[in-house]
């Protein structure tokens, strides 16, 4: 023993230590809260129930390179775009915990524990960020503070969410992490590792790939040397992303021709765009004037998109350009996380905006207060960024998720700022009022707040619904299980729930590579009888099975009030259809399909 104290923990170690603590803190709040629905592997989510059939047919031994789900549309499957990268990882922590509890109980633990684990990666990753916008720790923790109680954004890690859109929002905060650092070759090569693996994880990446490489770009029309940053960034997503590809996908993911995964049209595009400006980098009128830069930028970019459009012109419509009418009205419209969010109602459209802009007006404040300096050339770039991410979160109200995580430092540094100056007052009114006020600047209470405000001005017409049970229930697909295994005709929507919970295999899932399957499950249900028969037959679909009180029927059985849907909800049953007996209080409603009389 020398006597000497410990070395006090460095400010980003304490950081990321809080931030572990309140993510475990979250992640046990979480459980209790689902424990109901984890005991049932109740999926409020038809792709995180699919994504759980994936993982089982990877272990039953289906090809890494093939993700196409057989049960559905059989015998030839519907082709499926998600990233094994996802599956790899709850494939892995199943076949853990298999030796130990067996597989259903694995499974079970698995799909609680793995959505709010990510929660550690996303608190260090907003730890960071929060770090490198400020040195008070007092702002750091507030931030993580705030984070951990926005619901925008934690329903994406809550037990049986393990689709990817958490991964989408850890790499999203990641880099913007990256692009407040230093523009060197180093954070040049991370921003591209992490968008080459954003990018194959989910196209829904296009946009911050577009957003941080204009950030990049234009640092780099400021100062040549930031060019260390951008054209290594160029330079890693060109090569990064099709390795990637070719790990997970195989040789077909890289060739491909997709418009909703990263694929052949997108990769020549960027190959050409990385071709030109590290070829062009190296030209000395260049490095010595932006306008060269700029010119540069500017031709590698239009030479990127006429490759892209080139290599594929339907892709210019965007992933969902081939959809039938049926498809696109029934279905695509119908899907509210991916619309404007003037799409949706009044209180959720208040939910959304007030802390994206409230943190976008207190960004811009603390931006324009800031002395010149380091200081505020990194709040200049967390203001492009939270300013771009709203305006994408306007137009798909599901990237709200990462506009409500960017905007957490301005909010957290106000929220701090506030505080200090309440305890500053003399007056214990005025400091319990000052104080107050940073509740004003919490996530949840601001849309709180938003929200009533909205419903005072513009209260909701009150109408008398009656309740819907669950549907399908446990003990529905109980039953339906014992069947014999056949092919379920059902909505689109509940698809994924009957593949999950039994044997059987579906027409069709809500899943748009398969628009054909699903525009012949709308068409059947919107058809007379009569005509439906004929599309169930085609289909060979053994049995049909329906929720007439959900959404999806009820939207095609108003529309079409002498189809299928409609005369099924009236409990009105075709001959060629016979009823089976259901459970008790059952909101579902199955039928066996008969063939020529029997």
């Amino acid at each position: 023993m020398t006597g000497a104290s410990a070395p006090a923990p460095r400010p980003l170690t304490r950081d990321l230590w809080l931030a572990a603590a309140l993510a475990l803190g979250v992640m046990a709040v979480m459980l209790a809260i689902y424990w109901p629905a984890i005991a049932t592997m109740g999926f409020r989510d038809g792709d995180d129930a699919l994504r759980l059939v994936q993982v089982r047919d990877l272990i039953a031994g289906q090809s890494w390179f093939d993700t196409t789900q057989y049960r559905i549309n059989p015998p030839s499957g519907g082709l499926m775009h998600w990233s094994r990268l996802i599956d790899a990882q709850i494939a892995a922590l199943i076949l853990m915990l298999e030796p130990l509890i067996g597989r259903a109980a694995a499974e079970q633990w698995v799909v609680a524990l793995y959505p709010p684990l990510l929660l550690l990666p996303l608190f260090l990753a907003i730890a960071l960020v929060l770090r490198r916008l400020s040195d008070d720790r007092a702002v750091v923790a507030t931030g993580l503070l705030f984070a951990a109680t926005t619901v925008t954004f934690l329903h994406y890690f809550v037990p049986l969410r393990i689709d990817h859109h958490n991964w989408q929002t850890i790499l999203s905060t990641l880099m913007l992490a990256i692009a407040l650092g230093a523009a060197d070759r180093r954070h040049g090569l991370l921003a591209g590792a992490v968008m080459s693996l954003h990018l194959v994880v989910s196209l829904e990446a296009l946009p911050y790939l577009l957003l941080f490489g204009g950030i990049f770009a234009l640092a780099w029309l400021r100062d040549a040397a930031a060019g260390a940053r951008f054209l290594s960034f160029v330079a890693t997503l060109a090569l990064g992303a099709p390795l990637l590809l070719l790990a997970t996908r195989g040789w077909d993911g890289v060739a491909g021709d997709w418009c909703d995964a990263w694929s052949r049209p997108f990769q020549s595009g960027a190959a050409v765009a990385a071709l030109i400006l590290i070829g062009g980098a190296r030209l000395a009128p260049v490095r010595r004037d932006w306008r060269v830069r700029f010119g540069l930028i500017a031709v590698a970019g239009a030479a990127g998109a006429a490759v892209f459009a080139w290599q594929n012109p339907l892709c210019l419509a965007g992933p969902f350009g081939a959809l039938e009418p049926l498809v696109r009205d029934y279905w695509y419209v119908n899907v509210l996380e991916g619309r404007p969010v003037w799409r949706q109602a009044a209180p959720a459209m208040a939910l959304l905006l007030a802390p994206s802009l409230v943190g976008l007006a207190l960004c811009w404040r603390i931006w324009r207060r800031a002395a010149p300096g380091p200081a505020k050339a990194r709040w200049e770039t967390m203001l492009i960024v939270l300013a771009a991410s709203c305006l994408l979160s306007v137009l798909i109200a599901r990237t709200t998720a990462v506009t409500h995580v960017y905007a957490l430092p301005a909010l957290a540094l106000t929220g701090v700022a506030l505080w200090r100056h309440g305890q500053s007052r003399r007056s214990p009114l005025a400091r319990i009022g000052a104080s107050l006020a940073v509740l004003l600047v919490v996530p949840p209470v601001l849309g709180q707040i938003a929200t009533s405000a909205v419903g005072m001005i513009a209260p909701a017409t009150r109408t008398e619904k009656k309740p819907v049970a669950p549907c399908p229930a446990p003990a529905d697909l109980a039953l339906l299980a014992r069947r014999a295994t056949g092919l379920v005709l059902s909505g689109i929507d509940i698809g994924p729930m009957l593949l999950v919970a039994t044997p059987h295999a579906v027409v069709a899932t809500g899943h748009h590579r398969n628009h054909a399957a699903m525009n012949r499950v709308i068409g059947a249900f919107a058809a007379t009888p009569a005509d439906a028969e004929a599309i169930v037959a085609a289909a060979r679909a053994d049995y049909l099975f329906v929720c007439p009180g959900q959404p999806e029927m009820e939207n095609v059985a108003k529309s079409f009030p002498a189809g299928l849907a409609a005369v099924l909800a009236s409990e009105r049953v075709p001959s060629w259809l016979e009823p089976v007996a259901m459970p008790q209080r059952s909101a579902g409603r199955l039928y066996r399909v008969r063939r020529g009389g029997s």
